[in-house]
């Protein structure tokens, strides 16, 4: 068991994220939303160097879900790709450097499948597929990718990034209401491949790219699968899914 701080910890991935990990880890809960009756929570707005210092010391581990909310994808605007730079960038390297100062051990980025998104389907993307971001967001989370490549380099922190698509909860009905995307993975696997990139030993830097497992799936896992012994366990389609357009 590890001690493990999870930014962004009230989020839609955050809230899953830490029902599933606080039965294998002692969690520190970092957003700068409180939550309610939760303990474990801590004020962090990682654009604040003082908080995330302080959330960050005596960890173990650093999973870092914090990012600017309120849209999602290709959504363009001034005013919010300011807050997206400021919360994806200038937070990212928040957290690495206090990483690095306070020794933590395993630093889990997550990235975005969109830093791929310039390869237009019915193109295979490789594992190791050169970046090509669409759109500021994209862009903020492969600049976060390069810092974390920096900080593991230079520094030798143990890095895995983790490139991923929208998770659903397979369990949730809403969903069966609406086709979803091809690329889009149910949590439980999701949380696999958060369990693993913190439990795996003897890692310096990864990028890894996880997905669902479909009949369209034309992301390659087999990086994931050959680092950290990653297979994805629900298809979504046979649970009764519909696929729609990974675009629409």
């Amino acid at each position: 068991m590890m001690r493990v701080l999870i930014t962004g910890a009230a989020g839609y991935i955050g809230n899953y994220l830490v029902r599933a990990l606080e039965k294998e880890h002692d969690l520190v809960c970092g957003d700068v939303r409180p939550l309610p009756g939760d303990s474990r929570w801590v004020p962090l707005d990682v654009t604040r160097m003082d908080q995330v210092m302080a959330a960050t010391k005596g960890v173990d581990a650093v999973v870092h879900l914090a990012i600017a909310s309120g849209y999602e994808g290709e959504y363009e605007d001034d005013a919010f790709n300011q807050l997206r730079f400021d919360v994806n960038v200038k937070g990212t390297w928040n957290a690495l450097e206090a990483a690095r100062r306070c020794g933590v051990r395993r630093f889990v980025y997550t990235s975005s499948l969109m830093v791929v998104w310039g390869y237009a389907p019915p193109t295979w993307v490789d594992a190791d597929a050169p970046p090509r971001p669409i759109g500021a967001y994209a862009l903020t989370k492969q600049l976060g990718e390069e810092m974390c490549r920096h900080y593991a380099q230079t520094h030798g922190l143990s890095l895995v990034c983790l490139r991923i698509p929208k998770p659903i909860d397979p369990e949730d009905t809403a969903w069966r209401k609406r086709r979803i995307r091809p690329q889009w993975l149910a949590f439980p696997d999701l949380v696999q491949a958060y369990s693993l990139a913190l439990a795996a030993p003897h890692i310096g830097f990864e990028i890894l790219t996880v997905v669902g497992e479909s009949s369209r799936r034309r992301w390659d896992l087999s990086r994931i699968q050959d680092v950290l012994g990653y297979r994805p366990t629900i298809r979504l389609e046979d649970l009764g899914f519909q696929l729609g357009d990974e675009r629409g």
